[in-house]
């Protein structure tokens, strides 16, 4: 009995998860982004309470959806293994990485380079830091190749696992497909230049993505209490 009511909190943990999820999907996409047009404008964002708080919430956010993963994989497991056990090792590889990129950005690039680049006493010191907050966007950018490509195969797998169930889980498995496919196109546009990608892609991200990746992330909390009652018994 005791067993069972921890894999219920357990459960809800991660249905909670799910939810922060959620909310953390509609600030990133919802929030402004503030207006930067130049390089001494870039420089001087570590200053911006805006722009730092997205950050924060980018490093947050794989942690809670990680944690949302994790409780469908322990429902799904036996039915599912391969899907599940290969979806969790690329969605891991996601989460670590977005992780990694953000805490680049917070910590190197906006504590230490941006500001030594605008407090920089002479044009070599200037020099130095410049050439840093540029390595910065580069090594941004090739971990972001990492952050699409997991999260499109995780979220792709996760999806065809959630197809054989029944009523909410199916609906779930076939956005996930969705969202999972809709990453790896635009890996493909961003990294194989398959630019007759770039209009279907733009256009879904702009009215599609915004709303149903949300409502993925609470119909998952929502299907996980579902499930977690069936341990009551």
């Amino acid at each position: 009995m005791e067993s069972s009511k921890n894999q219920v909190y357990l459960l809800k943990i991660t249905a909670i998860c799910s939810f922060l999820g959620a909310l953390t999907t509609i600030l990133l996409i919802f929030l402004p982004d503030p207006v930067a047009g130049d390089f001494e404008s870039r420089a001087a964002l570590h200053e911006n309470r805006l722009y730092l708080t997205k950050l924060w919430i980018l490093f947050i956010h794989p942690q809670v959806n990680i944690l949302a993963s994790l409780g469908i994989a322990y429902l799904l497991f036996k039915k599912y293994s391969w899907q599940i056990i290969l979806g969790t090792l690329f969605l891991l590889i996601w989460a670590y990485t977005e992780m990694a990129q953000q805490s680049l950005m917070i910590d190197a690039l906006n504590q230490i380079w941006r500001p030594g680049y605008l407090q920089a006493e002479n044009e070599i010191l200037k020099s130095e830091f410049s050439t840093l907050i540029k390595v910065a966007h580069g090594l941004s950018d090739s971990k972001y190749f990492l952050v699409i490509y997991g999260f499109g195969i995780g979220s792709l797998l996760y999806g065809v696992a959630f197809i054989g169930e029944d009523g909410l889980g199916s609906w779930i498995g076939f956005a996930l497909i969705f969202i999972g496919i809709l990453s790896l196109a635009s890996f493909g546009r961003y990294y194989l230049e398959m630019n007759f990608l770039n209009g279907i892609v733009n256009w879904t991200y702009r009215w599609i993505y915004p709303l149903l990746q949300p409502l993925v992330r609470i119909g998952i909390g929502i299907w996980i209490l579902a499930e977690s009652r069936k341990y009551y018994y």
